[in-house]
This record gives structure tokens, C-alpha cells and sequence, in this order.
């Protein structure tokens, strides 16, 4: 388990003494400490069977700077680890990747087209591996999770959300989702309905919906 914020990675593993939780903190923007710190992990760990990359940030009303760091988070950090989650995978015969995309990924917005750009490269960049993965037959599945709205401390900015989880229903389905092996999630599943309605409005009524 990896994060930025090594204190809450020792709570949970505190909460859970049990469990064979081994932590590392991580900074995917530092994409190369990301990738050695996720290698000796997975020696720690001995080995891993699926990875779930969730790393992600939003900001509200993003100037230049906050649109580079969505930037290099979303997207510069995500292939840093998928591209070496699917290496190890490949040498080691099989696996799976699960990797947190967004309902954002499927149009953009006035509001943060950094945001769904780079959701968009997340979802596009895992049908790119899973069919690398079924043409080369390399055995590795590819999850793409597309959240909705879930009332976390990030979604609190956000105005007008409709259909929001709580994180535990979420979890719920996220994990139901990586257990059935699905290429594609959306959470909740009533997202589903929405996804289908966003890629059918013509852009001029989707800007003056959303």
C-alpha cells in the first residue's frame, strides 16, 4: 500500500495488525523513486497479483500551475507505474492492472478540461494495454474503474453533484468489479445510464447542460 501521506499509511496498518500490509510512500510525480519504491515492494510483498493505480488530483478553477501538477499526477504519474505494472506482469506470466479513470474521461468540460484530458488518456491508455495484452497473449487484465460523483474531502468543491456514493458503497463495487475481472466499471452503476447519454448529446446541448 502507497501514498504520499506515510502517516495514514501507518494508521491503516496499525488498524490491521493481522494483515500482511507492507507500506511505502510514494510521490508518482517523483516517477522514478514511484517505480523503485513500487519494485522493492514487490520483492517485500513476494510478488504482487494485481495493482490498483488510484493516484489522482482536481482543482477548481485551475490556473497554469495547478493544470501542469493535474498533469503530471494524472497522467505523467499513472504511465509511470502501469508501464512498469505491466512489465512485471509480463515477465511474471499474467496479472492485473486496475486502474481509477473517471465518468470525466468520456467528454470534457468548461470547467476543467486538464481534468477530463487527462482522465481521458487514462481510460484510452488501458484499452491501449489490454489489447497489446490480447494480441501478444500476455495474460494481463486491465480494469478501467470510471467513478462518479463519491462524497470524498476532494468532490467537497464541487457544486450541483447528483447520485453521489458514499465511499463504502464505492469500495463495494470497485471491489466487485476487480473480483469479476470487468474491463470497464463505472461506480456507481446507475453511471452507466449517464455515460451513454453524455456520448450521445450533440455538443452544442452537452455545453449548455453541463
Amino acid at each position: 500500500m502507497t501514498g504520499r501521506r506515510t502517516a495514514l499509511l501507518e494508521e491503516i496498518q496499525n488498524t490491521y495488525p493481522n494483515k500482511k500490509i507492507h507500506i511505502g510512500t510514494i510521490d508518482v510525480t517523483d516517477i522514478h523513486n514511484a517505480r523503485m519504491t513500487t519494485q522493492l515492494l514487490a520483492v517485500k510483498n513476494g510478488g504482487f497479483d494485481k495493482i490498483i493505480i488510484n493516484a489522482g488530483v482536481g482543482f477548481g478553477k485551475a490556473g497554469f500551475e495547478e493544470e501542469i501538477k493535474t498533469i503530471d499526477t494524472n497522467v505523467t504519474g499513472f504511465v509511470a507505474i502501469a508501464h512498469w505494472a505491466y512489465n512485471y506482469f509480463k515477465t511474471k506470466g499474467g496479472g492485473h492492472i486496475i486502474g481509477v479513470s473517471s465518468l470525466a474521461a468520456l467528454r470534457s468540460s468548461p470547467y476543467a478540461p486538464e481534468y477530463h484530458a487527462s482522465k481521458a488518456f487514462v481510460s484510452s491508455y488501458m484499452q491501449g494495454l489490454r489489447l497489446r495484452s490480447v494480441k501478444y497473449k500476455h495474460h494481463i487484465t486491465i480494469t478501467d474503474i470510471r467513478p462518479g460523483f463519491i462524497d470524498t474531502p476532494m468532490t467537497k468543491q464541487n457544486k450541483g453533484m447528483f447520485w453521489v456514493a458514499t465511499p463504502e458503497k464505492a469500495a463495494r463495487q470497485i471491489a466487485d468489479a476487480i473480483e469479476s475481472k470487468k474491463n470497464v466499471a463505472y461506480i456507481t452503476k446507475r453511471y452507466f445510464l449517464l455515460a451513454i447519454l453524455i456520448k450521445l448529446f450533440p455538443e452544442w446541448l452537452y455545453a449548455k447542460i453541463f
